[in-house]
């Protein structure tokens, strides 16, 4: 009589099938995190960056070049800020501002309550026009210089102006700290933002980082003509009081694929810039214009 025995498969085999199936579980594991984690990041936070030219002085309406001279704005200008007042009325918005009386003056009047608690930085100041300072085109319209400035800002100074590379290099390193205190002084609550007590922080200017181009990241903007008249108001929670080149270099910053002088910086008005804060990101989504005289 013949005996015959059932072969079984040696132990390590056994052991590589269920080796491969916990591997196939590592990997599903893997994939979902991966995935809740792209869901995450898809789901970031709405933030809106208010930056707002300040209101009318005697040497805007003589179009002269001013950007040191401390001037104040006309007594009637505040007339010209009503419609700007209403968009800015956010519950508590982070305020940063230009050091100089023009735009000190015009926070004063578009936040009378909070706006001695904005930040006030000297980077936020003009591009420093040297001995152009309080001058019109038509005194300098014959200096060669001048004409040569006119066609090529970046490359060409202003007799003991400012060097272009210093101007950008300024409103990069506040342009980034204002993202870093809009990190770290709003929560999200469902879809509103809150502040966080105590959160905003100053570095001194040295220690500032320069914007990484891994850590910024834009879509492609065009400047669109906000209508204010239906429906509700977008609320910036950021809101930079500064000037008319500041404006335009911030927003520079944001999109970079745009030219300094597509961004509309008109007196008493500004662009509203809304960005989503994903993971460790900033995406910027697109430029609206705010209301003005």
């Amino acid at each position: 009589m013949t005996r015959t025995t059932k072969w079984n498969a040696p132990a390590i085999h056994r052991n590589r099938r269920r080796s491969g199936a916990s591997k196939n579980n590592r990997k599903r594991l893997l994939m979902t995190r991966h995935m809740l984690r792209k869901k995450s990041q898809a789901s970031g936070k709405i933030v809106r960056f208010a930056l707002v030219r300040h209101g009318l002085t005697q040497e805007n309406t003589e179009r002269r070049y001013i950007s040191y001279s401390d001037v104040p704005l006309l007594p009637d200008s505040t007339e010209e800020l009503r419609a700007l007042r209403r968009t800015l009325a956010h519950p508590s918005p982070l305020l940063f501002t230009s050091d100089m009386r023009r735009c000190r003056d015009t926070l004063a009047y578009l936040r009378p309550r909070d706006s001695i608690q904005a930040v006030e930085d000297t980077r936020l100041r003009e591009y420093d026009f040297g001995m152009w300072e309080g001058l019109t085109y038509n005194d300098l319209k014959e200096d060669p210089q001048y004409r040569r400035w006119l066609d090529d800002s970046s490359a060409i100074q202003p007799p003991r102006g400012e060097p272009w590379q210093s101007f950008c290099t300024r409103t990069a390193h506040v342009w980034w700290e204002v993202l870093r205190n809009a990190r770290d002084s709003f929560i999200s609550s469902g879809n509103h933002m809150e502040r966080q007590e105590g959160a905003i922080r100053r570095r001194p200017y040295h220690s500032s980082p320069l914007p990484r181009g891994r850590v910024l990241r834009s879509k492609t903007s065009r400047m669109q003509r906000q209508s204010y008249g239906s429906g509700p108001t977008p609320r910036p929670d950021v809101v930079i009081v500064t000037h008319g080149g500041v404006v335009r270099r911030l927003y520079t910053l944001a999109f970079p694929r745009k030219s300094f002088w597509e961004a509309a910086a008109p007196i008493g008005g500004g662009v509203m810039i809304t960005a989503k804060r994903c993971a460790r990101k900033w995406k910027f989504l697109r430029a609206e214009r705010l209301p003005s005289r």
